[in-house]
């Protein structure tokens, strides 16, 4: 019998290596652990190893050469046919949303080529719009590529988006190159195109993005929606100042200018310090639109803060504009905010701006007031464009009241005219 002397002094070098020796076998156990558990169809590579580039190999005439991707868990345990059944059992009658994922798990870990067809059967009855449905068809596509895609083909359900999705996200050169081949009925196909789409998208956003433009500049009618897509799929994945840069180096046009204003609003929304940082370091048309969109999008929250930001920009058109976004908006909230704000306003080119926006935004509810405030800017032409406006709408209200105010207003005949016309 062995007996213990709990008297038995460790010297302290000792218990200090004997330390050391448990730390370090349990760190190799992690990282030993992970290896096994590793859930890709092949190891994943540090991200320090691997540039966006080197994924996809190098390039050709534009096209890149080569695939390479992660993973997606598939057939990492094997399964015989019983169990399948009995987990497909349980998937199909299983009320609770967490354990039917839990079994849908179960069955893509234990499907392979020989059993794919089965473990289909046991989810082709959830509704094909279903997680379970679209889950299992890409893990489908990423794992058997153009076969899955081909046997999908000759399936009664709308499973092939999804098994392209599946195909495209793990072999993106693969499933382009097949996609390019085809005829162009075929690639006119909304569920084809979309598919690959998708699966580009999960796998590479400037590949995809290649894509789309390609689409956009050959005149595809889905490139709209298709930039769309790519647009929630940036802000669900990247920074808001790289969905910003990539809205912003699309390609000119009403699809970029779509694309461009839904990020530029939700990164106003979510961090909107930032985002006019950004906003003021575009330049040309299309800068002083952004920044015209930020300070209206702004406004909504922090009209002080928006309107100090604008005030701040170049003195030019775009700034004029964006200081008139925000009075407009910050008047349709609290008027009389904006009206004591106006009044302690210096008279500036900014105060032109403010109340030529105020004006116009009261000029329906009280025309007469629109038309006492218009009487206050400075700037010839933006006076004269915000009477014209007020005039017309106390036209439109009172035209007797509107008649009798012009013949004693002392504005000229074509100011007259262009009020009365």
């Amino acid at each position: 019998m062995f007996s213990v002397r709990f008297d038995m002094v460790v010297p302290k070098e000792k218990l200090i290596l004997g330390l050391c020796a448990v730390c370090i076998g349990l760190i190799g156990f992690w990282i030993f652990s992970a290896d096994e558990n590793d859930s890709g169809l092949e190891k994943s590579v540090s991200s320090g190893e691997r540039t966006r580039e080197a994924t996809y190999g190098i390039y050709e005439d534009g096209r890149r050469l080569s695939g390479l991707s992660r993973g997606t868990g598939v057939g990492r345990r094997k399964m015989d046919r019983n169990e399948i059944l009995e987990v497909g059992k349980r998937l199909r009658w299983e009320l609770n949303p967490l354990r039917r994922r839990a079994a849908l798990g179960q069955l893509l870990e234990g499907m392979n080529q020989e059993n794919v067809m089965l473990v289909r059967e046991q989810i082709v009855h959830f509704s094909e719009e279903s997680p379970e449905f679209q889950d299992f068809h890409f893990a489908w596509g990423a794992m058997s590529g153009l076969d899955a895609v081909n046997k999908g083909a000759d399936t009664e359900e709308k499973d092939m988006a999804a098994t392209m999705t599946g195909w495209a996200s793990v072999d993106p050169v693969a499933a382009l190159s097949w996609y390019d081949a085809l005829d162009e009925e075929r690639r006119k196909c909304r569920d084809v195109t979309f598919g690959i789409l998708k699966g580009l998208a999960s796998s590479d956003l400037d590949f995809a993005t290649d894509f789309v433009i390609e689409k956009l500049e050959a005149g595809n009618e889905y490139s709209g929606e298709m930039m769309d897509l790519l647009k929630d799929k940036m802000l669900e994945v990247e920074p808001l100042p790289i969905a910003a840069e990539w809205a912003a180096g699309l390609p000119e046009g009403k699809v970029r200018n779509d694309v461009l204003i839904g990020v530029t609003e939700e990164f106003v929304k979510k961090d909107a310090q930032e985002a006019s940082t950004w906003a003021a370091t575009l330049a040309g048309p299309e800068g002083k639109q952004i920044q015209l969109l930020v300070a209206g999008t702004w406004a909504k929250e922090d009209p002080v803060a928006s309107l100090t930001w604008a005030r701040n920009l170049p003195d030019d058109i775009g700034k004029k504009a964006s200081v008139g976004a925000v009075v407009s908006e910050w008047t349709r909230q609290d008027v009389d905010a904006v009206y004591e704000f106006l009044n302690d306003m210096p008279r500036t080119n900014d105060r032109d701006a403010a109340i030529e926006a105020f004006s116009a935004r009261i000029a329906r509810e009280d025309p007469y007031s629109a038309i006492a405030w218009a009487d206050e800017i400075q700037d010839s032409d933006a006076r004269r464009n915000a009477i014209i406006h007020a005039g017309r709408a106390l036209m439109k209200q009172n035209p007797d009241e509107a008649h009798e105010w012009l013949r004693e207003s002392g504005l000229s005949n074509d100011i007259r005219n262009e009020i009365s016309n």
